[in-house]
């Protein structure tokens, strides 16, 4: 520390004291922002941060994609299973099997139940029951009821 009690009379003498109170002032100010960061080091931290943000936004979107993706997949295959079940529905109720839902034709319910009921027409067309009577008038040993059936097969049999 300069004496004040001596005169500076010299340049080199001034230079001397006014560095040691502009190094004294440093370090003060040193002291007094010490733990804070410094422009450059947040320059550097704010870039990184931006560089991870965009990252995260890129992979959120890319997510926010795949996830649209899968909703209107599963949306589309929950309408196939409603539309397969309306079907199975309609063709029970019109005395189909379940097996034959799916050859329904048509874009509405109306349109499938009206195909149902025209193709159970047709089944039940081609499931009328045997003729009671002789159905071979030229064999008239042919039987023409229950009891006689019987009593043909047995002939037949021997």
């Amino acid at each position: 520390m300069a004496n004040l009690e001596k005169p500076i009379t010299t340049q080199e003498e001034l230079d001397s004291v006014i560095g040691e109170r502009l190094k004294r002032a440093k370090e003060s100010e040193a002291r007094k922002f010490e733990g804070w960061k410094s422009p450059e080091d947040i320059a550097t931290l704010t870039s990184a941060h931006e560089k991870a943000l965009s990252e995260l936004t890129a992979a959120k979107d890319t997510e926010i994609e795949a996830l649209k993706a899968q909703i209107q997949t599963s949306g589309a295959e929950s309408a196939r299973y409603k539309t397969e079940l309306d079907k199975t529905k309609i063709a029970l109720a019109s005395g189909l099997k379940a097996d034959y839902a799916d050859r329904l034709r048509g874009e509405t319910p109306e349109e499938w139940k009206a195909d149902a009921e025209l193709l159970a027409k047709d089944f039940a067309m081609s499931r009328t029951a045997p003729p009671l009577g002789n159905p071979d008038p030229a064999n008239p040993k042919a039987p023409k009821t229950r009891d006689q059936f019987k009593e043909w097969m047995e002939e037949i049999r021997r």
